[in-house]
């Protein structure tokens, strides 16, 4: 079961596991696999109006990460960036912190 939190971030969408990419070393060689993506926010952090795209590998790491502006442009550049026709799933969200957000 994919986590609901990520670096202390709240998981609000997520993708099956797949190949979406790798981070590499500056001489080339491939530092960790994108396995999984993640779209997150931090409540905790009411002046942070970010949301996050992690890309995780298989052990549900954060090994990459960037902010946009809201959910839509998350995906859409996860789109671009990673792969076409991305399925997400909407994480079980019950942490009333987030009502607000949205």
């Amino acid at each position: 079961m994919f986590p609901i939190e990520l670096d202390n971030a709240k998981v609000l969408y997520y993708t099956p596991q797949d190949d979406y990419g790798a981070i590499h070393y500056p001489n080339g060689e491939v530092a960790d696999h994108y396995r999984f993506l993640a779209i997150c926010v931090y409540p905790q952090y009411p002046y942070d109006n970010n949301y996050y795209v992690f890309c995780c590998n298989e052990e549900y790491e954060v090994v990459n990460d960037w902010p946009e502006s809201s959910i839509e442009a998350c995906m859409e550049v996860a789109a671009s960036s990673y792969k076409e026709n991305i399925q997400w799933i909407e994480a079980n969200l019950t942490n009333s912190n987030l009502s607000n957000r949205f």
